[in-house]
């Protein structure tokens, strides 16, 4: 694999989805990466979620969807991860944008909604997500928020959707200096506020194997 094409994948796997000018820019390289691997166009994992997913304040080569499509890669399988966090975002808008955003290439979404917004209106939206995947028969994988649902509340959610249950979005992530920024202002969003570098990397590491499984479940290649 040469830089170029390495570097066209984290493009592709950062932009956001809702920008049709960042649409056109994905399609464009994905069509310039096909032609460089003489294998066509990978098939996508659309990640949805909040400042969590997009890794705020993290160099965009190290955000958590160019780390897991690096470690799929590394491990045969031909996929793209499309960013799509957004700062702030709250599960009703993630609803809203989802249509548009997922593509013919798509073949599993992973759903984290955030602790942004309220208890009932976060869970009310993600169950509305999850069954927009599910009568569209697209696997999903949901990451909850430690601050919105318990670990059995959000398995429970999962599994009345037919989706995969992975987890609180940061679980296993330790509470220091090494994988969160600490920024100000995030009482409560997470543990330390925003991930770093390193704790974004820690949560694809741990989500891959979850993935990687579905995959070869599902024979997604």
């Amino acid at each position: 694999m040469t830089p170029d094409t390495l570097r066209s994948q984290q493009i592709i796997a950062a932009a956001p989805r809702s920008d049709p000018r960042s649409c056109l820019q994905r399609l464009f390289l994905a069509a310039l990466l096909g032609t460089a691997s003489g294998s066509g166009l990978a098939f996508e994992i659309y990640a949805l979620g909040t400042s969590a997913t997009n890794c705020k304040g993290v160099d965009r080569d190290k955000i958590f969807p160019v780390r897991l499509q690096e470690i799929l890669r590394a491990d045969g399988f031909d996929a793209t991860v499309v960013n799509g966090g957004q700062d702030g975002d709250l599960a009703i808008w993630m609803l809203r944008r989802l249509p548009a955003a997922i593509g013919p290439a798509t073949r599993l979404v992973i759903v984290e909604p955030g602790p942004n917004g309220d208890r009932g209106s976060t869970v009310e939206y993600s169950e509305k997500i999850l069954a927009w995947l599910r009568d569209h028969q697209l696997p999903a994988v949901y990451a909850s928020s430690p601050r919105i649902q318990s670990r059995e509340e959000a398995e429970a959610t999962a599994r009345k959707f037919d989706a995969w249950y992975y987890g609180h979005f940061p679980q296993g992530v330790p509470v220091d200096r090494v994988h969160w920024q600490f920024d100000v202002g995030q009482g409560g969003k997470g543990p330390g506020g925003h991930m770093t570098a390193e704790g974004c990397l820690l949560v694809a590491k741990k989500m891959a194997p979850l993935i990687e499984r579905i995959l070869v479940e599902r024979n997604i290649r």
